[in-house]
């Protein structure tokens, strides 16, 4: 703790706090039941969070830790992305189960194309360097997935529980950003400071509006967010997807 810069010792207090008070209260309303693994992820973000409080920054352990934690996380990423199609897609099963399919399939080939540059480059001598190099496809392929949902909601009026367009609207934020500064990481020393700043400042953000949207009246309120520019069309639109989600479910019977 005592390494890091002052800006960031406040911002990883802040951060904790925050990740805190966020999981007891998804836990008293009930909401860890409902989003399961967004839950266990905020959870797993807090216990990493306490690293640096516990491990001297520049020690072997602290890169240990670093490098399984992160890994559990990035794999906890990918299970809240598959969360969030289930549940914003949970009244059209045809469409969730393609679209499940498809995450599945593309995760494999991200994981096979991070692999493939061990077999022709040389080998990172770091475990940092492998962390990095497993990263990079798949954080790619969840951030596509995330701009993929968004702009399905962006289009079809699906109507949707309040917390859940609030989920998704902070991970839209959050990822990204998250994904983006793993990729600068690539960059060199230079960044860090940088980095981590900019880092931990959404990440705080993004908590705090979580923990002020978040509530259990949030799951009854229903919320349409998809083509406000044009309310007329939202009878075409939803019968429109309901034929999609009929097709595919007949597709998927045979």
């Amino acid at each position: 703790m005592r390494q890091l810069p002052i800006e960031q010792q406040i911002l990883l207090i802040l951060e904790i706090a925050a990740l805190l008070i966020l999981c007891v209260r998804m836990w008293m309303a009930g909401l860890h039941r409902v989003y399961v693994n967004f839950f266990r992820y905020l959870v797993l973000e807090f216990l990493q969070a306490l690293i640096p409080l516990l491990v001297p920054l520049k020690s072997h352990l602290y890169r240990d830790l670093f490098v399984v934690s992160d890994g559990l996380i990035v794999a906890f990423e990918a299970l809240v992305v598959l969360e969030l199609y289930s549940v914003i897609l949970r009244n059209l099963q045809g469409i969730a189960s393609v679209a499940r399919r498809y995450i599945k399939i593309t995760l494999a080939l991200a994981i096979f194309v991070a692999l493939l540059p061990l077999t022709i480059e040389k080998t990172p001598n770091t475990l940092t360097g492998y962390l990095f190099i497993f990263e990079r496809p798949i954080l790619s392929s969840l951030i596509v997935f995330v701009l993929l949902i968004c702009g399905f909601l962006v289009y079809y009026p699906v109507p949707l529980g309040r917390n859940v367009i609030v989920y998704l609207a902070g991970y839209a934020v959050y990822f990204p950003m998250i994904a983006a500064m793993a990729f600068l990481q690539n960059l060199g020393y230079f960044w860090n400071r940088q980095k981590s700043n900019v880092d931990m400042g959404v990440t705080l953000a993004c908590l705090v509006f979580w923990l002020l949207a978040l509530s259990r009246q949030g799951e009854n309120k229903r919320v349409v967010v998809g083509h406000q520019w044009k309310p007329g069309d939202e009878q075409r639109l939803l019968a429109q997807l309901e034929a999609i989600n009929a097709s595919l479910l007949r597709s998927g019977r045979k």
